[in-house]
């Protein structure tokens, strides 16, 4: 498995679409702080776009994702009164729209991603506020825009089988635009940098494969093709910790997956996590869980 795939195994990555609605002039919609990844594709007419920081025009076409959850509005005009996001998606639910002008002027396709946020990985920390997808690159991007269509055409539709098909579609839309994102703008820090980066991506790969392995500073240096120094400076650099520091806290999340998925005794993911002896493994998990492995499965699996 590759890394980012493994990483949003682990973040437990899904999805939702709220609405397939056309919104008739004047209209405007406030979405706060939150904790869910939310998204707009713009379908038909054109909206307004505003964030902390600035305010644009989206045209048809364009895909707008923000993947943590930053507080924006959109609308049809900046004069327009806008009503808060959550009582707009029940109004539609409910089939009694709030906007009731004369004319459509924008249908928008919306929704969320949800991933674990409480998961202690430095992926969730490197997300940008924003990612916006214009019409014109959308089109350069045939498997993004492919992806798009179909789940257009699944809320159109609304056929058997359509909910899930949708939320599968929305969980391939995200991890399309990221790749997106990262083949147009590379990033100077943070993980998705690291992934960019040929020689600690190597690293980090080695990592991922073989969580087991007693991997040292020098091996993964020599994978990596740099010195010892060379590789942790850069390494901390774009991860923002070190890599030893790296390894453990994947360890842990590999533990904590198999605690709750597997009905392995301690002793055996102790060993398939890379620990040698079960007390170890408890010692390390302790501390960064904050109580033993047997009290953590407990807790889960009782929640």
């Amino acid at each position: 498995m590759d890394i980012l795939s493994d990483i949003l195994k682990k973040v437990k990555l899904s999805s939702a679409v709220y609405f397939n609605t056309a919104f008739n002039a004047p209209w405007g919609m406030d979405i706060p702080n939150g904790p869910f990844a939310q998204f707009h594709m713009v379908t038909k007419g054109e909206c307004i776009l505003k964030t902390r920081n600035s305010l644009f025009q989206l045209f048809a076409g364009d895909l707008v994702v923000f993947p943590i959850g930053t507080s924006h509005w959109l609308a049809d005009s900046e004069l327009s009164e806008r009503k808060n996001g959550q009582e707009v998606v029940q109004s539609i639910w409910n089939g009694s729209p709030i906007f009731e002008g004369n004319s459509t002027s924008t249908t928008l396709v919306c929704g969320h991603f949800e991933f674990d946020r409480n998961i202690d990985h430095p992926f969730t920390k490197a997300l940008p506020e924003i990612i916006h997808i214009n019409n014109c690159e959308l089109q350069e991007l045939s498997w993004l825009q492919n992806i798009s269509d179909l789940i257009i055409q699944e809320t159109n539709a609304k056929r058997s089988g359509g909910t899930i098909i949708i939320t599968k579609l929305g969980e391939i839309l995200f991890i399309h635009t990221l790749r997106a994102f990262m083949q147009r703008k590379s990033a100077d820090k943070g993980f998705l940098a690291a992934l960019q980066d040929k020689r600690i991506s190597k690293a980090l790969k080695a990592i991922h494969h073989s969580p087991k392995e007693d991997w040292q500073l020098s091996s993964l240096a020599q994978i990596s093709g740099m010195s010892r120094t060379g590789f942790s400076n850069q390494f901390k650099a774009l991860v923002g910790e070190t890599p030893m520091i790296y390894i453990t806290k994947w360890r842990i999340l590999q533990a904590k997956e198999l605690l709750v998925e597997s009905k392995k005794t301690v002793g055996e993911i102790a060993e398939q996590v890379g620990y040698q002896s079960e007390a170890a493994f408890n010692r390390v998990f302790k501390k960064y869980v904050f109580q033993t492995p047997l009290k953590y499965r407990k807790s889960i699996l009782v929640s």
